[in-house]
């Protein structure tokens, strides 16, 4: 088969995302699939076909498209929210690319988000089958963001701008033949607040080629352990629905019980400058290190003695997977599909999301008890091995394209 793995968000990106695509396409490349990428640039400044070397910048497109657009909102949609609007003339742009670069030659386009989900749905050739994992909740994470930003407003969900969220969320799975979703809590989610039929959903969870981690785990880091100290590793992007600040005033608490540990941060993203400043007014700047993007996750997991996720919100974190993998205790929070992946007292501890005394009382539990770490370390890795192959997953994932070819 030939298939276009599709994004609406830019590639190369940080996070889960880019991981579960390249995963797939190395695990359907090796039974025998032609598979090609589409996404936006990572400048935002176009969309591109990163394997084939195409490009295609938004200059060429978005004044004409702008034009009309903002002539047909004037006309029919005076007022429209400026977020709307704007987005809107984005999505078209990324429509438009996707016509440019052949989208009808494909036999499945597997869409990785809502909106190229529904730019499918409006380009695609009636033959090609149209499949959509969704990765995440657009409505839902903006929300968290709003909430962590301290804007949330109570109005907010009788807005515009949410039903719009709403409704493109609606629209990007009721136009795919068939939707993968990598956890039940956000099945649940779709089916009662977008109104989107079970039967349109299949669960599949997401997985990672574990021979390959496996042989990174022994590289080289260019960081050496504190002498005296435990390591506690972050691995996410800075972005509010991650919890950041929640864990700087856990280990603010926790520094006030023990101080043999640091953290290490490893990621980039919009709240760095912010998270800095925060680690100051904590007065742990001796004890917090900003790694920033690092491509040695393995190396740096090997070392640590604990991984923590404080998300907000979040799905199915490769960050945990990863973590499992590599036989570490995780301590991570109940938001999303978190509690899927973690059973707890048995594969990793788990605590109420934003709660941050608990956080601080999962993680000196942890830091006191050397059995505890290795019994959970143990158990997760066990667990991760068994669950998530990307041998299993690949299958699943054609298993869902055949039935949309047979339909």
């Amino acid at each position: 088969m030939r298939i276009l793995l599709a994004t609406y968000w830019g590639l190369p990106s940080v996070g889960g995302l880019e991981k579960y695509m390249h995963q797939l396409k190395r695990g359907l490349e090796a039974l025998g699939h032609e598979v090609d990428l589409f996404a936006k640039a990572p400048d935002d400044s176009g969309f591109h076909m990163p394997n084939k070397g195409w490009y295609l910048s938004k200059s060429s497109l978005l004044p004409f498209i702008s034009a009309k657009t903002n002539a047909y909102f004037a006309r029919h949609l005076p007022g429209i929210d400026a977020t709307i609007r704007n987005m809107e003339i984005d999505r078209y742009g990324y429509e438009a690319a996707a016509a440019f670069f052949g989208a009808a030659t494909y036999d499945i386009v597997h869409a990785q988000d809502v909106i190229a989900a529904r730019a499918f749905a409006r380009v695609a050739h009636p033959r090609t089958k149209r499949i959509a994992t969704i990765h995440g909740c657009l409505s839902t994470e903006n929300l968290a963001r709003l909430q962590a930003d301290g804007l949330l407003d109570g109005n907010y969900v009788r807005t515009p701008l949410w039903q719009y969220y709403l409704f493109i969320e609606h629209l990007g799975i009721m136009g795919s033949q068939e939707t993968i979703m990598p956890t039940e809590w956000l099945k649940q989610i779709m089916i009662r607040d977008f109104y989107v039929p079970g039967n349109r959903m299949t669960v599949v969870p997401n997985a990672m080629d574990m021979e390959e981690f496996l042989g990174k785990l022994n590289a080289s880091a260019d960081l050496s352990r504190p002498e005296g100290k435990l390591i506690i590793l972050c691995c996410a992007r800075f972005d509010p629905v991650k919890g950041h600040e929640v864990l700087l005033k856990a280990l603010a608490r926790l520094k006030n019980v023990r101080k043999d540990w640091v953290c290490w941060l490893a990621g980039d993203g919009q709240l760095d400058a912010h998270l800095r400043t925060k680690t100051a007014e904590y007065g742990l700047q001796n004890d917090v290190l900003f790694l920033g993007h690092r491509e040695d996750v393995p190396a740096l997991l090997k070392k640590a003695d604990i991984f923590v996720l404080p998300s907000l919100q979040d799905n199915f974190p490769y960050s945990i997977m990863e973590a499992h993998a590599a036989g570490k205790p995780v301590i991570v929070s109940n938001a999303g599909g978190i509690p899927e992946m973690v059973k707890d007292g048995e594969t990793g501890l788990i605590f109420a999301s934003g709660d941050d005394g608990q956080l601080c009382d999962k993680l000196a539990d942890v830091l006191s008890n050397e059995a505890l770490r290795t019994r959970l370390g143990e158990q997760a890795q066990a667990s991760g091995l068994r669950h998530w192959s990307l041998h299993a997953m690949t299958d699943r994932v054609v298993a869902v394209y055949d039935r949309a070819l047979n339909q």
